[in-house]
């Protein structure tokens, strides 16, 4: 294992603000060959987020990212189109350990509201939110990271405990950017997350 990073799995604590959108398949070019996008209407669903990971989880930076539905037989998952964070060490370990394309990026990052933009040689990507109301619920979640990994899926588990609430987000993303296929996404619902505990990878 190397020492560059932290061992898996990574336990990461912080928020975050995310999108469901539908969006047509020919928008989308899958990770790998070995799993089927799950759709909704004869559009595939993609889910987008900023996410502020905070101490005490092992690392902490910004992140904005991309993922489709997907399932590979009958086990749901996500697979991760785009993403980027701020943090070499965080880049360098998900590729290598889970074979996740992260990129880095420069963030300007407010919160509550949401004011976040991402911009790599050229802008990425920008949300701003308007909060309605502070109700949360809680969430659990377990499922699983397909990714390609030498022409094949690999499979990362992913574990996530946090409190969700209704927002509205308004996206800005630059069509030319290596997110700009989301212009042709229609967002459906719009999350913030609070209290957020993920526990990425296995031992």
């Amino acid at each position: 294992m190397s020492s560059e990073w932290p061992a898996q799995p990574w336990d990461l604590h912080g928020r975050g603000w995310l999108t469901v959108w539908t969006a047509p398949r020919s928008a989308i070019s899958l990770p790998s060959p070995d799993v089927v996008p799950l759709t909704l209407f004869g559009r595939v669903v993609v889910v987008s987020a900023f996410v502020d990971y905070q101490p005490p989880g092992v690392l902490a930076y910004h992140e904005l990212m991309a993922a489709v539905l997907v399932r590979r037989k009958a086990r749901p998952g996500l697979s991760i189109l785009d993403i980027w964070v701020d943090d070499t060490t965080s880049q360098r370990g998900a590729r290598a350990m889970w074979a996740i394309p992260k990129l880095l990026a420069d963030f300007d990052f407010s919160t509550e509201p949401l004011a976040a933009t991402a911009r790599g040689d050229e802008p990425i990507a920008a949300a701003d939110e308007t909060r309605r109301s502070s109700r949360t619920f809680p969430v659990r979640l377990t499922t699983s990271v397909w990714q390609s990994a030498e022409g094949q899926a690999k499979r990362t588990e992913l574990r996530t405990s946090a409190r969700a609430g209704l927002t509205r987000l308004r996206w800005r993303i630059a069509p030319g950017s290596g997110l700009g296929w989301l212009t042709a996404a229609k967002p459906r619902l719009h999350l913030f997350v609070t209290d957020l505990h993920m526990r990425f990878g296995s031992p």
